[in-house]
């Protein structure tokens, strides 16, 4: 059995949807274990009958429903294996000095919904957070599970990835030179628009965004000398997690899938 697209907009997001990174399936049965039974189970008390959709990470998207509900597992018959089409064929990487941590959280749940496909956090000059390492570690784990629950909500079937915590330095060597790199600089850089025109067949963006005080001089000069284009969004100061929300949306405006 195949459902139609007239049966999911039917339905719409409103079949949930859960996060399973290596599902168990075998002879179109596919169990469920971990964390994401309780949810199942205790949270949207869903029974045998009910319809659902698991998603692996990988961009593939199992829908069924639930033949079997146990305290440890849920076993959900499969009937359609579909492949995502709900992610951006454009390639973007946000290296974003950290935040303060309600910032960041919100940052990479609309950074999620709005495409991104890795996030990369780093430490500069400016960064007012300075974690101790257990404490990144513990960041990082939280980040993956916040854009893991963005993904669930907005349909993407491969959460972004989130990158170890890197020093500024480390950061620029990281970041792979086969994109369009970009720095926002509030002081000066090209306009968008200029730089749409000089790279319209670009499909691969990495951008950096700087603390709430801003890069150094310093700072972006060395970006330079690593390939980075200043990039200019206007003449009014933005918030550093408007600044990438609002480029990231740009992006995706230009180059990407959004209008």
């Amino acid at each position: 059995m195949r459902y139609t697209l007239c049966d999911f907009l039917l339905v719409g997001m409103a079949m949930p949807r859960f996060y399973v990174s290596e599902p168990i399936i075998e002879k179109e049965m596919l169990t469920v274990t971990g964390h994401e039974v309780r949810h199942i189970r205790k949270v949207l008390r869903l029974k045998t009958g009910d319809r659902l959709s698991i998603f692996d990470g990988s961009g593939k998207e199992y829908e069924g429903a639930i033949a079997e509900v146990t305290p440890s597992s849920v076993v959900i018959k499969i009937h359609d294996i579909s492949s995502s089409k709900r992610e951006s064929h454009l390639e973007i990487t946000l290296a974003q000095s950290i935040l303060k941590s309600e910032k960041m959280d919100y940052l990479i749940q609309k950074a999620t919904e709005l495409g991104i496909n890795v996030l990369v956090p780093f430490v500069s000059s400016r960064s007012v957070p300075l974690l101790e390492e257990s404490k990144k570690v513990e960041r990082t784990l939280r980040w993956e599970k916040i854009a893991i629950e963005a993904s669930k909500q907005c349909g993407r079937s491969i959460p972004p990835k989130i990158a170890p915590f890197q020093g500024y330095a480390e950061m620029l060597q990281l970041l792979s030179k086969d994109h369009l790199r970009l720095i926002l600089w509030e002081r000066e850089g090209e306009r968008i628009k200029e730089v749409q025109r000089r790279f319209s067949e670009q499909r691969r963006i990495t951008f950096i965004v700087g603390p709430e005080g801003g890069f150094s001089v310093e700072e972006v000069e060395q970006a330079k000398r690593e390939g980075f284009i200043p990039l200019s969004l206007g003449n009014r100061i933005l918030r550093a997690e408007t600044a990438s929300l609002c480029l990231l949306s740009i992006l995706q405006y230009e180059w990407g899938d959004i209008g």
